[in-house]
């Protein structure tokens, strides 16, 4: 799965976007035998489309949220829509389009959020019309006209950010490097909880293309050459494997000032060849020692 730093970016839009929209995801177990409010297909090149819609109580004002996933890799579009208890209708311009409708069976499933919880009872029918979903530059595709619904991706949104064990400063071993940009509004990670451990990168960019927004996110390891710092030395320098490419250099200079320059760069499914050390751009660099045994995730 994509890296926690850029899942917990993904979720932080999400959770922005359901406070946006004025409902809360509990709200979807409320009633028994209710539409799932969502479902997920597969799509092309081994991703997975999953779809969430939340709307105002009284009203079809809403919005939906559409997350292409795959390993290492993942992508969370989202848009105003139509939307009722019984129905999605969604223009999402060059990335496709969502017009469906539930067809109801008045059997009950139980969905369960991936973190635990109470189970809530759904209806277990399907969701019949139009999915057609384009990713950008040809990463993904995917077509249906009759899917399952699927509360998973909504009822996990309430999980928060999962379990999660980090210590930082003191005598750590290990460090953690993030770099931000603020033109192309991208985040880096690098972190390595000692010396001879496994690098782990991340990084993720948010956008907007008209009334679209999107968070893309990305994630790999490598061998601990990879990833090489001296804290107190305040030098670090980053070199990941793909779909990241060149290598950047960060070196902590007199008082609070930092370089943060290279040639790193990494392919975003939808968007490729994107600088990840732009001139502008802030970084730091701290002891940190992550429990790798707490992945974060999402269904």
């Amino acid at each position: 799965m994509v890296g926690e730093s850029a899942l917990r970016r993904i979720c932080a839009v999400t959770l922005a976007a359901l406070s946006f929209c004025g409902v809360t995801v509990a709200s979807a177990g409320a009633v028994p035998l209710v539409p799932p409010g969502g479902f997920r297909l597969s799509a092309s090149n081994g991703y997975s489309l999953t779809v969430a819609s939340f709307h105002k109580p009284d009203t079809e004002r809403g919005e939906v949220l559409v997350l292409a996933g795959t390993r290492g890799a993942a992508v969370l579009y989202f848009a105003r829509a139509t939307v009722t208890d019984t129905s999605i209708e969604a223009d999402l311009g060059q990335v496709g389009r969502i017009d469906v409708n539930f067809e109801p069976t008045g059997e009950p499933r139980m969905e369960r959020a991936q973190c635990g919880g109470r189970p809530v009872a759904v209806d277990s029918g399907r969701y019949v019309g139009t999915v057609e979903f384009h990713g950008e530059q040809g990463y993904s595709e995917a077509h249906a006209t009759s899917v399952r619904g699927d509360a998973k991706f909504t009822l996990s949104l309430v999980c928060g950010g999962g379990p999660r064990s980090e210590g930082v400063g003191g005598h750590s071993p290990g460090a953690l490097l993030t770099a931000h940009g603020q033109t192309t509004n991208f985040h880096f990670e690098a972190r390595k909880n000692s010396p001879t451990r496994v690098a782990r990168f991340s990084a993720s960019i948010d956008e907007r293309r008209g009334s679209l927004g999107i968070t893309r996110g990305i994630s790999a390891e490598a061998g601990p050459a990879a990833f090489d710092y001296d804290v107190s030395a305040g030098t670090a320098t980053v070199s990941p494997p793909v779909p990241f490419d060149g290598e950047a250099v960060y070196r902590r200079g007199p008082g609070k000032s930092t370089s943060w320059h290279g040639d790193l760069t990494v392919d975003f499914p939808g968007r490729a060849d994107v600088r990840l050390a732009t001139p502008g751009s802030h970084a730091s660099l701290i002891r940190a020692v992550q429990n790798p045994s707490h992945p974060f995730r999402l269904p």
